[in-house]
């Protein structure tokens, strides 16, 4: 069991942690975490502003961090983090010494949670933010804004079921962030759950939990590989069909072998990328961010500024027109309509785990992660919602959006908006072409960061045996210490879940859903456990949300579960076997399986899987 105390070396403070053995997991919210509480809300601050990992002195006696066997020593700075004097934190880049200060610490964080570093600590704040946004990426709704969001109660659904799943997706955030703060490893979701959990149950849960987020983050990067392959397919045809700005006969349209290359090249690429070096992915992960950001906000301009002349809707149209098209999907009930509409929202704002995964490469991340984490909700809302409102205003024809034959042959909502924006001004919409690449461009950069953080969770459950051929996967690539090994494996399950995707649309639906479902409720299992820990088997980091911790929590919960439930729902009536929803079955077979791999005889996990496994040794 871990445990830890205090002791007196040359004037200052020095925390000792004792290292469980392998297949000992560190739990935090036993003993030694409510000794580590009482020590750290009662120390004083240590005088020197360094922190050494190397066996010699430094400055008045500094001790070294020195494995001893099964445990090792620490300087202890009475508090969380030892970067939290606030008039550091302002401006941009932190200073040299700082940053290293910074960087020394999280080994020491990381050594107590039970693992040595291993990946590279490189990135910033601003790095992890931009990953998590790119994988937020509102360009993911180039089809949902029609088939999901106008088609089940126009704009109302659309514009204000963006502003509901916003808000509850940011108290789910920052949830997770506060669980961030407090045990940072690219494990998150499940070790999370294990440090929570009832010891009976904890490497059950722990189990369930790391299968659901890994599977459904593979469903998800799977579903943005598919978007972006259908995305280029969709402007080959509006490059090639006839100028009138209707469906030609002579618009090229490209086969399915030819989409499953695209879709074969795109994810070789970002495999590729992702297999280079730290450096590259922190350059593409700010270059994706400033993308989104900057690229959405002068697409926004340029749309309004070129529908304003023939047409602009009014306020009213945008923000209070509710259109059912129950002749679409047979649906009466506008209840019912409006949560089946949430799902173009929903499906996009998801996957903001991804900060949690690369928070082991990421500097300050008691801090930066779980502030990292907020930001990209943020970021994605905030940008997101200018996107839907600008296209609402300059959208032409609602009718048009939902065509089969219109310009992209009935498979982008977004490109067909901008379209006939362009036409209606121009008598051609061939201009639209050149925005629809800021879509792809998105595309690109959300599907490459969904891999990248894919990877590091494929990463962190093999390092603790969860993973059949666990040592091949947690490997990394000795020169750029990236888990090389892990992207391609995480590349190959995307691929086998989006190639059938090509061939069949309601798969598609069904993986797509599934990813939502299963990701949701991965974050809401260590959501939900927090709920039974007070503060003094919980030790929050700097980054915590106090009293209103438990409440958010509930309300977490409870969106969890309703949007869970609104993802099985049939989307259509009546049901035929074409036409309805698989995801629930799905889930159920997930589940099934994990059950089955846990406690099947002789070679289930519960004879060999004890949770987290320290790696220090």
């Amino acid at each position: 069991m871990a445990g830890s105390q205090t002791a007196e070396a040359n004037g200052l403070q020095t925390l000792v942690v004792t290292v469980p053995q392998r297949g000992q997991p560190v739990h935090p919210t036993e003993a030694a975490a409510t000794k580590l509480a009482a020590h750290q809300r009662d120390a004083k601050p240590v005088q020197t502003p360094t922190l050494q990992l190397h066996s010699h002195q430094h400055g008045a006696g500094l001790k070294a961090v020195t494995a001893v066997g099964s445990s090792f020593t620490a300087p202890y700075f009475g508090g969380n983090s030892p970067v939290k004097n606030k008039k550091h934190q302002k401006g941009g880049a932190q200073p040299p010494a700082r940053a290293s200060r910074a960087g020394k610490w999280d080994e020491v964080k990381l050594w107590q949670l039970g693992y040595r570093q291993e990946l590279q600590r490189k990135f910033t704040m601003f790095n992890n933010m931009a990953i998590g946004t790119s994988v937020l990426s509102f360009f993911a709704m180039n089809d949902t804004y029609g088939t999901q969001g106008m088609a089940y109660g126009g704009p109302v659904a659309v514009v204000w079921g963006w502003v509901v799943c916003s808000c509850f997706s940011l108290v789910v955030a920052l949830c997770l962030a506060e669980l961030l703060s407090a045990l940072p490893t690219s494990g998150g979701i499940y070790y999370w759950s294990f440090s929570l959990a009832p010891r009976r149950y904890r490497t059950l849960v722990c189990w369930v939990a790391g299968w659901l987020n890994l599977l459904g983050q593979v469903a998800f990067t799977a579903g943005l590989e598919y978007t972006l392959a259908q995305g280029v397919a969709t402007a080959v045809f509006m490059h090639t069909h006839g100028p009138a700005g209707n469906a030609n006969p002579d618009g090229v349209h490209l086969s399915r072998t030819a989409v499953l290359g695209v879709l074969a090249l795109m994810l070789l690429t970002h495999a590729v990328l992702n297999s280079l070096s730290i450096h590259v992915t922190s350059y593409l992960a700010t270059t994706s961010l400033f993308w989104h950001a900057v690229a959405t906000l002068a697409l926004c301009v340029t749309v309004l500024l070129v529908a304003g002349a023939p047409r602009l809707n009014s306020p009213d149209f945008v923000f209070t027109t509710w259109t059912p098209n129950s002749q679409i999907h047979g649906i009466t009930s506008p209840a019912y309509i409006f949560f089946m509409g949430l799902l173009m929202s929903q499906w996009t704002i998801m996957g903001y785990d991804a900060a949690i995964h690369v928070v082991e490469e990421t500097i300050d991340a008691e801090n930066a992660g779980a502030h990292a984490l907020v930001g990209s909700v943020c970021v994605c809302s905030g940008v997101g919602f200018c996107l839907i409102v600008s296209l609402t205003f300059a959208m032409q024809s609602e009718a048009n959006l939902l065509n089969p034959n219109n310009a992209t042959g009935g498979h982008s909502a977004m490109m067909q908006l901008l379209w006939d924006v362009f036409a209606a001004r121009y008598g051609t919409g061939y201009g639209a072409l050149g925005l629809s690449y800021v879509s792809l461009v998105g595309l690109f950069f959300s599907a490459y960061a969904s891999l990248c953080a894919n990877a590091r969770m494929l990463y962190a459950f093999s390092r603790d045996g969860a993973m059949p051929g666990a040592r091949l996967w947690r490997r990394l690539a000795p020169a750029s210490r990236l888990p090389v090994a892990a992207t391609w494996l995480t590349a190959g399950l995307a691929a086998a879940l989006a190639v059938p995707c090509i061939y069949n649309d309601l798969f598609f639906a069904t993986v797509s859903a599934g990813s939502v479902v299963a990701l949701s409720v991965s974050y809401g299992i260590p959501i939900f456990l927090r709920l039974f820990h007070d503060r003094y088997s919980f030790l929050p980091g700097p980054f915590n949300l106090g009293r209103a911790s438990k409440p958010l929590a509930v309300i977490a919960c409870g969106w969890i579960v309703l949007t869970s439930v609104v993802f099985v729902l049939p989307t259509t009536y009546p049901i035929t076997p074409g036409s309805a929803n698989y995801t629930a079955p799905l889930i159920v077979a997930v589940l099934a399986l994990a059950a089955v791999l846990f406690y099947a005889p002789g070679f289930g996990g519960r004879y060999w899987f004890t949770g987290p496994a320290p790696n220090l040794e």
